[in-house]
Parts: C-alpha cells; sequence; structure tokens
C-alpha cells in the first residue's frame, strides 16, 4: 500500500484580513457604489440639486477644491450651514485639521517670543478639529442618510476607523510565537531573532550588517517600560514636536486618546528639553555602539544632524515608506505597543510608491490605512513570498535593526512609545561616503551655521593633524567664503546661502583620518571608488547604441554635420 505524500508546510498567512466592518458615518455618508442598490437614481439627483444649487453641477473633486480654499473656521462653518449637503462636505476633518496647521505654522513664524498664543485660541483637544476650532463640547449632526454617496467623503472617514489588531491577527499570532521563542517561526519571510547577548560585533558586522533582525534581552530592566500616562507624569507641561506642530504633552495626549484622524498625528521628537533627561535612562545595544557619526559631535566640532528621537503615537499612525537620512542605519525600540515593519532591500521599489531616479522625490499614497486598503499591502506579502520583502511585529522590549538603504514603513498596530537612534557602523562607511560624495543633493539635516563653526574650530587645529592638500585647501575655501555671509542654521539642502554646496564628505573623511576610526579610512575610499565604477559601467549598459548614427559620424563619411557654415 503506498502511502500519500506529506503536503509541503506553507508559509503562515500574511494576508491583511480586509474584511472588517467599519461603523456608520456620523452623518450617514455612505459609498458612492451603494446608491446602485439603496435608492433611484433620479431621487438622488434632484435631492443632491435641491441641497447644491448650482454647485450640483460640479465634479466632487472641483467642489472639495472650492471648500479647500476657505482659510478660516468662521468662513468654513458658514459655508457649511448653507445646505445639509455643503454640511457634509465641510464636516471632513482633514480640512478643519489643514486650517489649524497653517494658522500654528504662520504663528511660529512670525512669534518672536516664547510664548506662542493657541490658534484661533483653541484652549484644549475637544475630541476633533472641527469641535476644537469651534471651540464644541458636543455637536448635533445633521444626516444625509440614503440621500448623499460620496467615496470623497467616506473613504477618509473608512480610513480612520482601521482596526489594525483585527486586520492584521494572522501576522500578530504568528509573530508572538517568533517573540516568546525569540525565534523566527515565519522562516520564508520572517525578521530573524536573537538573544542581545548572543551576537558579536564580528558576526554583526560580517553577516548581518544588510539584512533586518530583532534583538530580544534577557534582561527584565534592559528599557524603560514607559507608555504615553508615564511620559504625561513626568513631562506633561513639556513640548514636544507631533510633525507639523508643537503641544504640550498634556495636549497630545488628550489627542492621542480621541480623534477621527485618518493619518494621526505622530509624535516624533528630538529637541525637546525632555530628550536630554529621556537620553541618559537607555543605552544603545553593544552592538550600535559603534557609531562613525560620533565624529561630528566630538570635542569643538558640534554638528551632527539630528539623529535620537522619542516617538509616540496611537494605533493607526505611522510612517509611509522611507529610506532614513544620509545612508544611515537605524535601531528601534518599542517600549510600550506593537509596531508592524514592512521592510525591502533598496533595488526593490515598495508597491504603491514611485520616485524619480535619483529617489530624491518620493510619493506614495496619503497614509498608511490608504495604503493598506487599496491592496498594497498585500502586493508585499506576494513580494515576501518572492524573496524581496520581510515583514514582523516588534513587541515590548524588542529592538529592530534597519540597515541602511533599505525601505520601510511602520504601522502602530496600538497605541505605541518607542526609541530610535540612526547611527553609522564601520562596516556601511563605503556607502555612506559614497552617499556624501554622489548625493550631496539629499544629504539632510546638517545645519549651516554649525559646519561651519565646527569646521573652523577644527581648521585651527590643523598644523597638528593629518590632513591632504587637496581637502585642506576646499575647507579653507569654505571657511573663507562663509566669513563674508550672513549664516543661516537652516538645513545646508534648504539654506539660500551662496555656499551651501560646501564640501561635506571631505570634512567627513579629514575627521575619520584623525580619529579612532582612521584604520577603515583607506579601504571605505577603495570600496567607494569601486561602488562609483560599478554605477558609472550600468549606466553605460542602460545606453543602447544607434546604428544609424554610428554610421552617419563614421570616417568612411566624412563625419556628420548640421551643414551649418564654418568660416576659414
Amino acid at each position: 500500500m503506498t502511502q500519500t505524500p506529506k503536503r509541503p508546510k506553507r508559509s503562515p498567512s500574511y494576508l491583511a484580513n480586509a474584511s472588517f466592518n467599519v461603523k456608520l458615518h456620523p452623518l450617514g455618508v455612505k459609498p458612492a457604489g451603494n446608491a446602485l442598490f439603496d435608492n433611484d437614481i433620479g431621487v438622488l439627483r434632484k435631492s443632491r440639486e435641491r441641497s447644491l444649487g448650482k454647485l450640483a453641477n460640479l465634479e466632487e473633486s472641483t467642489l472639495m477644491r472650492i471648500i479647500e480654499l476657505l482659510d478660516t473656521p468662521s468662513d468654513l462653518k458658514t459655508f457649511g450651514h448653507v445646505s445639509k449637503f455643503l454640511y457634509a462636505y465641510t464636516y471632513d476633518e482633514e480640512l478643519w485639521r489643514n486650517i489649524y496647521v497653517k494658522e500654528f505654522q504662520r504663528i511660529e513664524e512670525s512669534q518672536i517670543s516664547s510664548r506662542r498664543p493657541a490658534p484661533y485660541g483653541c484652549d484644549k483637544w475637544r475630541g476633533s478639529w472641527r469641535k476644537t476650532l469651534l471651540k464644541l463640547n458636543s455637536e448635533a449632526h445633521i444626516t444625509v442618510k440614503n440621500q448623499l454617496y460620496s467615496d470623497v467623503l467616506f473613504r477618509p472617514y473608512q480610513c480612520s476607523q482601521v482596526n489594525y489588531e483585527l486586520l492584521f491577527k494572522n501576522v500578530i499570532d504568528v509573530e508572538s510565537k517568533s517573540s516568546q521563542l525569540c525565534s523566527n517561526v515565519n522562516l520564508d519571510f520572517g525578521i530573524e531573532r536573537f538573544d542581545e547577548d548572543s551576537l558579536t560585533n564580528a558576526e554583526f558586522e560580517s553577516r548581518l550588517i544588510n539584512k533586518p533582525f530583532i534583538l530580544k534581552s534577557s534582561k527584565t530592566a534592559r528599557w524603560p517600560a514607559w507608555d504615553i500616562s508615564d511620559l504625561v507624569g513626568r513631562y506633561g507641561d513639556v513640548e514636544f514636536r507631533q510633525e507639523a506642530i508643537k503641544w504640550d504633552l498634556k495636549t497630545y495626549a488628550d489627542y492621542f486618546k480621541c480623534n477621527r484622524d485618518e493619518s494621526p498625528l505622530y509624535l516624533f521628537d528630538c529637541n525637546s528639553p525632555a530628550i536630554k533627561k529621556i537620553k541618559t535612562e537607555y543605552k544603545a545595544p553593544k552592538l550600535f555602539q559603534k557609531d562613525l557619526f560620533h565624529l561630528f559631535q566630538e570635542g569643538e566640532v558640534k554638528c551632527r544632524p539630528d539623529h535620537r528621537w522619542l516617538i509616540v503615537g496611537p494605533a493607526g499612525s505611522g510612517s509611509t515608506f522611507h529610506k532614513d537620512p544620509n545612508y544611515t542605519s537605524a535601531w528601534n525600540t518599542v517600549l510600550c505597543g506593537m509596531k508592524l515593519w514592512v521592510m525591502l532591500p533598496p533595488h526593490v521599489k515598495p508597491p504603491g510608491v514611485s520616485t524619480d531616479k535619483s529617489e530624491e522625490e518620493v510619493t506614495c499614497p496619503v497614509g498608511v490605512a490608504e495604503w493598506v486598503i487599496s491592496g498594497y499591502y498585500n502586493d508585499t506579502v506576494k513580494l515576501a513570498q518572492q524573496g524581496d520583502c520581510v515583514i514582523g511585529v516588534t513587541f515590548p522590549g524588542e529592538c529592530i535593526y534597519v540597515p541602511s538603504g533599505w525601505w520601510h514603513m511602520v504601522i502602530n498596530i496600538t497605541d505605541s512609545v518607542a526609541l530610535t537612534e540612526n547611527f553609522v557602523p564601520p562596516a556601511i562607511l563605503p556607502r555612506v561616503l559614497h552617499f556624501f560624495k554622489n548625493r550631496q543633493a539629499q544629504l539632510s539635516g546638517f545645519h549651516l551655521r554649525d559646519v561651519v563653526e565646527s569646521l573652523n574650530a577644527f581648521l585651527k587645529n590643523a598644523t597638528s593633524l593629518d590632513i591632504s592638500v587637496e581637502n585642506l585647501s576646499k575647507l579653507r575655501n569654505l571657511s573663507k567664503q562663509a566669513q563674508n555671509e550672513r549664516l543661516e542654521n537652516s538645513d545646508c539642502g534648504l539654506s539660500s546661502n551662496s555656499c551651501k554646496s560646501f564640501p561635506l564628505y571631505e570634512f567627513f573623511v579629514e575627521l575619520i583620518r584623525n580619529s579612532k576610526y582612521a584604520q577603515y579610512l583607506q579601504d571605505a575610499v577603495l570600496e567607494c571608488v569601486k561602488i562609483e565604477t560599478e554605477e558609472r559601467q550600468q549606466r553605460e549598459k542602460t545606453v543602447k547604441r544607434s546604428e544609424t548614427w554610428d554610421d552617419l559620424v563614421s570616417e568612411q563619411n566624412n563625419g556628420f554635420s548640421f551643414a551649418f557654415g564654418v568660416e576659414e
């Protein structure tokens, strides 16, 4: 009797469970497709004409562009009171949020004193941007149920209601087992896990430098176990940066607990006074402590780009696909909550993302919810099954390594607090030098005045330092040029000063040459040249030769000209 062969074991399903129910829209708005089943199209058309008048002739996108021109709360409120349909079109949270943010930025840019008035006198967060700007504790809704069917209005609400714990239930179950075992249950495209004490620096730099992995520590007090309440108790009155605005932590905590945003504000702060205290309460894992960017913050040189952040966000917040700045690597530790990571190597473009050839411009859907609902997440799962992507979840106390140049998206499955730092281990130095030398327009975080002052301090000791003649000349020329300029301290890439094209590559090289990392420099520079050569050869391969053109310009045909006369 022959035995039936065993079926091969399939990798666990990481596809999103998209069959979740969305609560009814507060005003009764439904998706456009529902109109085909719920009501008579002729009746709906007449209802629209009665409510909108001549505006009913406009496409929805045009109507929304007109509404977006209303830039004060009173104007938006008045326009919305014209009819119940216009009330629905002006109810969208993004409209009110944009008005608040624009006014906040205007005040921030013009305010000289440290005391900043609240936009439109908004004294506290009241549960939504609309209620906050209109100073309402409650509101009566005007229903348009079975009358208004609009994807323009329903889609943002749908995105704001995504339950990520339900959506990624299968992923969480598998990743939770991996976390408990400190191993990788999903062998096909999961992220490897290791005990922090089990890896050496040699293993990290030789085997794992270009590969995401997660560290788990057996020490229970390895990381602080902070949640939003703990932070409010310590820093409630301290202002933190939440994307385009700044709130004290107590206000952000109120927003954190209750908001209707499609893409909730993400606290991503590196400069608040609290960071100086917070950075003393943890230490980076030993694998990540060797960092060449420390050279930009040693002695009198003080021009390191921002590299250490406290990150706080409610469920549904997160960051869309990006690569970390200046080709640095990064680590990220979750203190509370769960984070989903979708990561792709440098050469694989994420689904739903468009870039130019040099990746200076990156465009993707508005937020993580739109990206997931549109099916792009499931597309990445298919890429992962082909070996071009890894997907994982980090839980409290776990630290993930993000290799330099890797695309990554992060979604807070639940309310989350995390710490992260960017750094440059010696093994990635060739790529970082290549980035400094050949992607100067993409350098970020270096501030012109800080760089020039640090450079001048460095050059004071030039006679006692080992500096190449060519680089010394370039650095001194920048220093002289800057003496006659009124230096801004904005990001060098955004600076309007004529000396913004400064030799950061040469400065970095000389800092390395005169440091404890000098042993890595020669090989890194040679490897940088090798990378440049390979890129040039690759570009040449993509240029197709034209046999017709080669024939025209050949010597047999006496070359080719456009018949312009040449004076003897």
